[in-house]
């Protein structure tokens, strides 16, 4: 992403609605699922501009890392322990973390052979170490937002499921989420169809504060069943896994 982008998200992630449901859905997976310690050793790989490795030092020892130098600038603003790093090539010894938290990370472009990062990431969890991942679902779904931010794939769970096998992690959860935002998404995807030139536009929409608050609520909600239950559809996947060597 451009370095205007990554400005974009740091004045705005604390309140828009998307970044606030998704990151209460990791803090709230990490806090059930966690090895119960009072303090953990936690990698946000793929960390951007920083506010959720800020969220998580409420748990333990955050460090971060993330491809892209503007995004460790504007990570650092936040007083965050972060380095230029791939999720493919972590700078950690093995058996060093407690917990990693990868949220919409392994689909991006950079990020080659999604595979060898999920390896990585279990190399370098301790035994019993978790990992809380997001990505983007339905590979049907393309359009011209995931243009703006170099997606090189969107996936299903199935995928989901055997990659994380593969990769030797015992999957504890997985669901899709963001359910309600599925039906605005097919709409511009739609929309996009019947345009000869889709405009590719910033995925952080600003809304009016009523709305935003709103969505925000009724995500949160969406995402506190995520606890109890799962959802048959989404915009993105959720995974909770677990290192058991």
């Amino acid at each position: 992403m451009h370095s205007s982008e990554y400005r974009n998200i740091y004045r705005n992630e604390e309140f828009h609605f998307f970044y606030r449901a998704n990151h209460f859905l990791a803090l709230s997976l990490l806090k059930k699922f966690s090895p119960k310690k009072p303090k953990m050793r936690i990698l946000d790989a793929g960390c951007g501009t920083g506010l959720l490795a800020h969220r998580l030092k409420q748990f333990g020892k955050v460090e971060a890392i993330d491809i892209s130098t503007y995004a460790v600038k504007f990570a650092k603003k936040r007083n965050i322990n972060a380095k230029i790093a791939s999720v493919e090539k972590i700078p950690a010894k093995s058996n060093h973390f407690d917990a990693v938290v990868c949220l919409d990370v392994i689909y991006h472009q950079a990020v080659k052979n999604d595979l060898a990062a999920l390896r990585e990431i279990y190399r370098v969890l301790k035994p019993n170490g978790i990992l809380i991942m997001r990505v983007p679902a339905n590979k049907w779904l393309l359009r011209s937002i995931d243009k703006q931010v170099e997606t090189r794939e969107r996936y299903n769970i199935n995928e989901i499921k055997q990659k994380l096998k593969k990769a030797n992690f015992k999957i504890l959860k997985i669901s899709y989420t963001n359910f309600l935002l599925l039906p605005p998404a097919i709409a511009s995807w739609l929309s996009e169809k019947f345009s000869k030139n889709p405009e590719a536009k910033s995925p952080l929409i600003k809304l009016p504060s009523y709305f935003n608050n709103l969505l925000s609520l009724v995500l949160i909600g969406e995402n506190l069943l995520l606890n109890w239950i799962d959802l048959p559809a989404g915009l993105g996947i959720i995974a909770v896994a677990q290192k058991t060597k």
